[in-house]
């Protein structure tokens, strides 16, 4: 049975399309929230961590506590709480983003590219996408020939939702 999730599905679509090794991004079953933890701040939530727990694993002071007396301006310390909150709540109540495929913004310029009618085009669009700077050969292209760009944002769009939905297919979500 899947479970049903306010998603804001934009919001998402960007966490899956982000692929920074140092962000990692969570989807918050209960209020749909994406929250995104610095590694920095996962780093320092386990320097807290052994500073405010026993040998025996309990909690000598709140987390909370703590932060009133740490040195850090007030958005660090919040940070730090939700970095606890998906610690806390991984896998039940958290679960991890990450992006789906690290080629699939390649595999989509190789797809888009064999699809243009214009074999001029396509061939031009073909050479841009190979080696170093693809992406930007890619876009420069694009950017001469309006028509065919708009239908790259098209596509584009379309395959991100594509995999935004399966994403939640994936985990047995449905939006709401």
């Amino acid at each position: 049975m899947k479970r049903k999730v306010k998603v804001d599905l934009d919001e998402l679509a960007m966490a899956l399309n982000t692929g920074f090794p140092e962000l990692h991004q969570y989807l918050d079953l209960e209020t749909g929230d994406i929250v995104a933890i610095m590694d920095e701040f996962s780093r320092e939530l386990e320097e807290i961590y052994e500073e405010i727990y026993d040998e025996d694993g309990n909690r000598s002071v709140s987390l909370e506590e703590y932060l009133e007396q740490w040195d850090g301006p007030d958005w660090q310390k919040d940070t730090i709480l939700d970095a606890d909150r998906v610690e806390q709540g991984y896998g039940t109540r958290y679960i991890r983003v990450e992006r789906d495929d690290p080629y699939g913004d390649y595999r989509d310029m190789e797809y888009f590219v064999s699809m243009v009618e214009d074999a001029r085009l396509r061939e031009r669009l073909g050479d841009a996408i190979r080696g170093r700077g693809a992406f930007r050969r890619f876009k420069d292209l694009l950017a001469r020939h309006p028509e065919i760009e708009a239908e790259w944002f098209d596509f584009k769009d379309a395959r991100l939702q594509q995999r935004v939905s399966d994403w939640l297919e994936i985990h047995d979500i449905e939006p709401v």
